[in-house]
């Protein structure tokens, strides 16, 4: 029984969104263009990395002939969850907005936490085809060393718009660390929803597992470090007490070379 609440919660959540959405469809001039909101995505400012967003006018790429501003939204989360700074940004037909996020917020943030996105039409006109869209930005980690790389990841996942309920969820990654070369690897984790939320992340080596348990305010973020070294093979498991909708770790991985290397886990 226990099990079944959050399930039918998360169900009724979803119907109650697609209900929403279908009024904005049905009558975008009264209700509004159907976008889905909030796509969420980390963002460091340390001594290793800064972080670019880059966010192309999207509307230009799916309805070419139309002329449509787009004012977006970017609000962004210390490690503790507390709100740093939102602003807005309008951005025109063909143009692209590419700054550093303490540019884009107008004050430097944490040296890591969650960033949001949300974006409004100018007009509804000539879009209607579309159907439900979204904000459509890159992310650049951007590396204080010469020696390093941009490292360049998407976004795909939204705030939580309902609190999750506590249901033991374990999400083993489909990446297999290793290689001679490695030192190292950190795991960024967020917490999407708006509760407290913990995760258990283990990381199994070839003759031994490390684990560690991070405990995340509501749109908190944290950092752990694995001492990983060598060829491996390394697993990770993330077992959080909430389903969240972001689930999937950030991995920046280190080598001996200095390069580090950062992809969805």
């Amino acid at each position: 029984m226990t099990a079944f609440i959050p399930k039918a919660l998360a169900r009724a959540g979803r119907m109650v969104d697609a209900a929403h959405m279908k009024l904005k469809k049905a009558n975008p001039a009264l209700f509004g263009s159907p976008i889905r909101q909030n796509m969420v995505q980390l963002y460091r400012h340390d001594g290793d990395f800064d972080t670019v967003i880059s966010i192309p006018h999207h509307l230009s790429f799916l309805a070419p002939d139309t002329n449509i501003d787009i004012i977006y939204g970017i609000r962004a989360f210390d490690r503790n969850g507390g709100l740093v700074a939102f602003r807005k940004h309008r951005v025109k037909h063909f143009e692209t907005l590419q700054k550093p996020i303490s540019e884009l917020l107008g004050r430097e943030p944490d040296e890591h936490g969650m960033f949001s996105i949300t974006c409004h039409y100018s007009s509804p006109s000539g879009i209607d085809f579309l159907g439900t869209t979204s904000p459509q930005f890159m992310t650049i980690f951007m590396p204080r060393s010469d020696r390093g790389a941009p490292q360049i990841t998407h976004s795909h996942k939204y705030m939580d718009q309902f609190p999750p309920l506590k249901s033991k969820f374990v999400r083993r990654s489909a990446l297999v660390e290793g290689d001679r070369n490695l030192t190292g690897i950190s795991y960024f984790i967020m917490n999407s929803s708006q509760v407290t939320a913990s995760a258990n992340l283990t990381l199994t080596g070839p003759s031994s597992s490390f684990s560690h348990l991070v405990k995340l305010n509501p749109h908190g973020a944290a950092r752990v470090d694995f001492d990983a070294a060598g060829e491996g093979p390394f697993e990770l498991a993330c077992e959080w007490d909430r389903v969240v909708n972001h689930r999937k770790p950030i991995a920046f991985r280190r080598f001996s070379s200095g390069l580090v290397t950062a992809a969805h886990s």
